[in-house]
């Protein structure tokens, strides 16, 4: 019996093309829009992706960041940047009005709404990576400027949440200060209050808790240095602790 050759070819062909198939449209699958309403009171952002990749829990690339006032049709302020990482279960966090506050080790939010300067004005954080500590989430910080209207990048404060630092860091708007954590190993952390100056981020206190062989504090038991500036001037006080089970 005879094949047919143009039968064989169009078989060919349906058989190339289901092999290519999974792959060509999987750009455009891979596009996403995220709507974030609750990490500011007043602004809502629409957060496009040009491509979320396989991750099932996580979606990362190039976005744009659509800013809106609450009820508004159309966006005041467009962010483009350059990555942002999305994590599907906790997208979005309130420092005020979250269900629960946020903690180190724990839960890693991707839009992060809260008073970093303590200006009375609410600004954001954005997870751009992993950059942070140990692999943790690294954030660009915007500024809202009564001045200007809009959020503006604070690359002083988007600092503070690159390694050595473990993610962003804890306001208190009471005492106004920042709290920024880091360590190494097991055995040795560091804690590092901050002001606000000029939006600027000024060392006014650091707690070094070490427990290190080198640190020579002796078994069991660390040695915790504090250094607090008091009056324009370092005070250091140092004391040996038994180690917290």
């Amino acid at each position: 019996m005879t094949s047919n050759p143009k039968r064989l070819f169009a078989a060919s062909l349906l058989t190339w093309a289901a092999l290519l198939a999974p792959l060509a449209p999987r750009a455009a699958q891979g596009q996403e829009t995220f709507k974030v309403g609750r990490a500011l009171r007043g602004f809502e952002l629409t957060v496009s992706l040009k491509s979320c990749g396989d991750e099932a829990h996580a979606c990362a690339g190039p976005a744009r960041v659509e800013v809106y006032r609450k009820g508004a049709a159309a966006p005041f302020q467009v962010l483009s940047m350059p990555n942002v990482e999305v994590y599907r279960d906790t997208v979005e966090h309130n420092e005020e009005t979250g269900s629960k506050p946020r903690r180190v080790y724990a839960e890693e939010y991707s839009f992060v709404g809260g008073d970093f300067n303590f200006d009375g004005l609410e600004d954001l954080a954005v997870c751009n990576g992993r950059d942070g500590g140990y692999g943790g989430p690294s954030y660009t910080v915007f500024l809202y400027s009564h001045r200007w209207r809009r959020f503006v990048e604070s690359p002083a404060l988007s600092g503070l949440t690159d390694a050595p630092h473990l993610g962003l860091f804890f306001p208190d708007p009471k005492k106004r200060r920042l709290t920024a954590l880091s360590k190494s190993g097991c055995c040795y952390h560091e804690t590092e209050v901050f002001a606000v100056v000029n939006n600027r981020p000024v060392l006014v206190e650091e707690v070094i808790e070490d427990a290190t062989l080198e640190s020579g504090a002796g078994e069991g038991r660390v040695l915790v240095t504090t250094r607090r500036k008091v009056r324009g001037r370092w005070v250091v006080t140092r004391k040996r602790e038994r180690l917290r089970r």
